[in-house]
């Protein structure tokens, strides 16, 4: 009785350890991926992958991209990002030295005076002489002065130039005169001729038949004059 005893626990001993050794294997498997799941790198039609990781499929699951073409695809993004942000640079790099160029060029260009209107003229051209008239057969000439100015003159003082038709000068005559001339208009004075005595008379005027050498010419030289 005792014998049977000792074996029957023997047995269930031993029917212990294998189902220790059992669940042990099972785990070990389960552990190593062997059973339990499937792999996690099929494709959807079961067949395994190349060496490299599927990263992400379409939504309806027809196309992968690999983790190296993901990873190209990054570098050329950050790439292009990079690019991009570069030229973003350069274009407001060159707009600000076009700007401070222009900037530069406007404050370095001298202010011109604006340009001198037909009312701006030179002393001297003020007043000109218009026309001179003398014949041999008068005293005085007949002076035509005119006004260059946007002002009424009322008032001239000026010189006559007397000169041979060599240009040599032969004499002079100032006067002053009391006329009114308005702006860009011509007034007719009378003034002593040169060499009445002697039969000349202006080289363009009607000359004596008998001293038709006796003949000469003029300048007129302003000295001064008034305004209203």
């Amino acid at each position: 009785m005792a014998d049977y005893y000792y074996e029957e626990n023997g047995r269930t001993k031993k029917f212990f350890i294998w189902i220790l050794i059992a669940v042990f294997l099972i785990a070990l498997l389960w552990a190593g991926g062997i059973i339990g799941h499937k792999a996690s790198s099929e494709e959807p039609d079961g067949q395994l992958l190349s060496d490299e990781e599927i990263l992400k499929y379409g939504l309806d699951d027809k196309f992968a991209v690999t983790e190296s073409e993901w990873l190209a695809l990054k570098d050329e993004v950050r790439q292009l990002r990079q690019e991009l942000e570069q030229l973003k640079s350069d274009t407001a790099r060159r707009a600000a030295v076009r700007t401070g160029t222009a900037q530069q060029n406007i404050s370095s260009v001298p202010v011109q005076p604006k340009a001198a209107t037909a009312s701006v003229v030179k002393k001297s051209q003020a007043i000109t002489l218009a026309n001179y008239n003398h014949d041999w057969l008068e005293s005085n000439a007949m002076v035509a002065l005119k006004n260059n100015t946007d002002y009424t003159v009322n008032q001239v003082s000026g010189r006559m130039v007397y000169y041979d038709m060599s240009g040599n000068m032969l004499d002079y005559q100032d006067f002053t005169t009391y006329i009114t001339i308005e702006p860009g208009m011509v007034k007719t004075i009378s003034l002593k001729g040169y060499g009445t005595r002697d039969n000349y008379a202006y080289y363009k005027s009607e000359l004596s038949l008998t001293n038709r050498n006796r003949k000469y010419k003029v300048k007129f030289e302003l000295k001064s004059y008034k305004t209203n």
